[in-house]
């Protein structure tokens, strides 16, 4: 086996992974990085940026129909090669920025010899004085009859027609968002949520209205509902849910199923190297160490707010650590944005929050609607 000797060695090579180690390579240090499928991890590949590709077109397509009262003629395997076109460009861009970090395509597993933490890949082994996990997150799938049936955001995104009718299990970010996107499209969408209403970790407030206004597009919701099977019903799928008291039925041609996204930690070896973790994610300090002083975890695969944004700031953390800097990035505000149509964005505590918090607040709101710019875009 090949033994390759270097200062840092970070696995996943999603936002925290690939930026911490431009950064780490520009402070000096001798980095590797493995990645097992491509640069960029979930958010560029087949998440945040295919999603904000196809939204950017879904805004037009509403906004020439809102400014006069037409349907724009479109070919969807345009827009579809689009989205390939921007995800390869970002690709390369990520790669050049790179160009000084040792980039190993494999899986990645933990191994220990002599009390040591090794990073073994195919017919290699990492030697590192430190070691960073940011191995992301995968989907959450229910464990529910036929859900083998249901497509997970990443494979409708990998589609290259837009269905007549689609069906999501989930009202969170994902499912709002794909919601909008496929209704802007041409495409009946209905949305069946457990929890009383969409986007359950927003401000209440906000999300009632922005309830409002995707019904208004169409968009069927039915809150307060437990999907139980998904079965084949001629060519279409049929989702069954238990509604309060009564049991419902959606119909669709493609069913997707977004329930939510969990710590990415399977086969890592952190039983074989004495890592703590929970069903949530894995442990880390305030400095981003694992249970192992030498060993850092960054990002979804430590649970808690999974945005890419927030695992470049904890790789930020991980690395003013390792190079005994001060940090000052608080996490207490961290902002989140659902690209919905339209956008909603918070940051911070919620109104629910700050209220079980026992915190005095004010509430402050402006109507969009009576603002210039608003009136003239019809916004």
């Amino acid at each position: 086996m090949e033994k390759i000797y270097k200062d840092l060695v970070i696995i996943g090579a999603g936002p925290g992974g690939y930026e911490m180690a431009g950064l780490s390579s520009n402070a000096g240090l001798n980095v590797c990085l493995i990645e097992k499928e491509e640069l960029g991890g979930t958010c560029l590949n087949c998440g945040c940026i295919p999603t904000k590709t196809y939204n950017h077109y879904a805004e037009i397509i509403e906004e020439v129909a809102k400014a006069f009262n037409k349907q724009i003629d479109f070919n969807f395997v345009d827009i579809y090669n689009k989205k390939e076109q921007v995800i390869n460009n970002l690709r390369l861009g990520i790669a050049a920025g790179l160009k000084n970090v040792d980039i190993i395509k494999g899986k990645a597993k933990l191994k220990k010899e002599n009390d040591n933490v090794l990073v073994n890949v195919d017919d290699k082994q990492i030697i590192a004085k430190w070691i960073v996990l940011a191995t992301g997150s995968k989907e959450q799938i229910l464990n529910i009859k036929g859900i083998e049936l249901a497509k997970t955001s990443k494979e409708l995104l990998a589609l290259d027609y837009i269905p007549k009718s689609l069906t999501i299990i989930g009202g969170g970010v994902i499912g709002l968002e794909m919601a909008s996107i496929y209704n802007a499209y041409g495409c009946k969408v209905s949305i069946i949520e457990y929890f009383p209403s969409i986007l359950p970790h927003f401000d209440k407030e906000a999300t009632r209205r922005l309830t409002n206004l995707v019904k208004a597009k169409g968009i069927d919701i039915y809150p307060n509902s437990a999907v139980y099977e998904i079965a084949k019903s001629n060519d279409m799928l049929d989702v069954k849910a238990k509604s309060l008291n009564k049991d419902i039925v959606v119909s669709s041609e493609v069913v997707l199923s977004c329930t939510g996204r969990m710590a990415n930690i399977d086969d890592l070896g952190l039983d074989e190297v004495g890592i703590d973790y929970t069903s949530k994610g894995i442990i880390v300090n305030e400095n981003k160490q694992t249970s192992i002083s030498n060993v850092y975890a960054i990002g979804d695969c430590t649970g808690g707010i999974m945005l890419a944004h927030k695992a470049t700031y904890d790789g930020k953390v991980a690395l003013c650590h390792i190079l005994g800097k001060t940090n000052h990035i608080n996490f207490d505000v961290i902002p989140a944005c659902v690209f919905s149509i339209p956008e909603l964005s918070s940051v911070g505590l919620t109104e629910e929050e700050v209220i079980n918090k026992g915190i005095e607040y004010k509430t402050v709101k402006e109507m969009y609607r009576t603002n210039g710019k608003a009136q003239a875009i019809d916004a």
